[in-house]
């Protein structure tokens, strides 16, 4: 996407009464962002004509001067985006009529799956939740999927690190800007998921912390996620706004029960009593729900009836069948990461090894 189109592109949504929906209407009318702005206000359509007065108005150059600024910011902070228009933006999240226009995002580029699942719940767990949510992951490392949430204290949080004890990939979405980090206790935590996965928004940088924004991340949660998971939450907040998104996309929604007298248990109950939630209590359940099959992992045949060099025993001898980053088999093999990288490469040739999203590699 030429700067032009970007800049008229963020410009779009932030004009009075035009949102994702409406935007990507008017794009896919005229043609492009940048021929919205300069035909939509000659325009005689009926369907149109309402919106075009909009930019008739001062307010086309304020929001235009705006959206230059951020794409400078964005030059200079070197931050990535992609368009809803490339073919690598997430297909779950580019399925939703309200889906952002453009993503950006820190870390590796979404992973082009849809075995996707996000975790959602109280910012305030019991100790039984917390340890639901690592038994949770746990169980579904066996099926390797790109585990979601919201960066946010209490669940959140535990999905996101029990997704990293078990070699998974996650993603945070942000209700700020992608060079922030809310709440700030977590930013210990950006580097680690970053190697692997990495944090999406579609805030812009130099934008305001405002409550609206993590509302409307909810959003983006519940459409990247093949199935959302819901454990304990009372009958209002953040995660119940994220099952409704998820709801309304026809998304599978899964919630953990817990005791009808605990207050966080409400929300969930609630869910499985009014027959929007299916009840789970293991990942095994989500599994058989959403009809997966277990990643293949007997190998290790291969490995007997190839010949291996030392350097190529070496690497093997630091990897298994869970997906592992090439930077941490470096360091663990004491080998250049540009060496592994060959090493890898040749492995990859034999039937050894096999490459996962996010530069990892698990044994075959």
């Amino acid at each position: 996407m030429e700067k032009t189109e970007l800049i008229a592109t963020l410009a779009l949504t932030k004009m009075s009464k035009i949102g994702c929906i409406t935007a990507r209407k008017l794009i896919s009318h005229f043609g492009s962002a940048a021929a919205v702005f300069e035909n939509i206000k000659h325009t005689n359509e009926s369907p149109y004509q309402s919106i075009s007065k909009v930019f008739k108005s001062t307010e086309k150059h304020h929001v235009v001067r705006a959206a230059e600024k951020e794409v400078a910011l964005m030059e200079k902070c070197n931050i990535n985006w992609i368009s809803y228009l490339d073919t690598a933006f997430p297909a779950p999240l580019n399925q939703c009529a309200d889906a952002p226009l453009v993503l950006f995002y820190s870390g590796q580029p979404f992973p082009p799956t849809t075995r996707i699942v996000s975790i959602v719940g109280t910012r305030q767990p019991s100790s039984q939740g917390k340890a639901f949510v690592k038994q949770l992951v746990a169980e579904l490392a066996l099926y390797q999927p790109v585990i979601v949430s919201g960066f946010a204290y209490g669940i959140d949080i535990e999905a996101h690190l029990a997704a990293l004890d078990n070699g998974l990939i996650t993603f945070g979405c942000f209700g700020h800007g992608i060079l922030g980090c809310y709440p700030k206790p977590h930013a210990r935590y950006r580097k680690r998921i970053e190697k692997t996965g990495g944090f999406l928004s579609e805030v812009w940088a130099n934008e305001p912390f405002q409550r609206s924004h993590f509302l409307q991340r909810n959003r983006i949660i519940a459409g990247l996620a093949q199935a959302t998971i819901i454990v304990e939450s009372r009958e209002k907040g953040g995660a119940l706004t994220t099952t409704q998104y998820a709801l309304s996309y026809q998304r599978d929604v899964f919630a953990a029960p817990g005791r009808p007298t605990d207050a966080t248990a409400s929300g969930c109950l609630k869910l499985i009593k009014n027959r929007q939630a299916e009840c789970i209590t293991s990942g095994e359940d989500v599994a058989r729900l959403l009809g997966w099959k277990q990643q293949q992992n007997p190998i290790a045949q291969p490995k007997l009836f190839v010949e291996l060099n030392e350097k190529e025993k070496r690497v093997l001898s630091h990897m298994s069948n869970a997906p592992k980053h090439i930077d941490l088999i470096a360091l663990d093999a004491t080998l250049r990461v540009s060496e592994v990288a060959s090493i890898l490469f040749q492995l990859e040739m034999k039937g050894a090894v096999i490459a996962q999203a996010g530069k990892q590699f698990k044994m075959i």
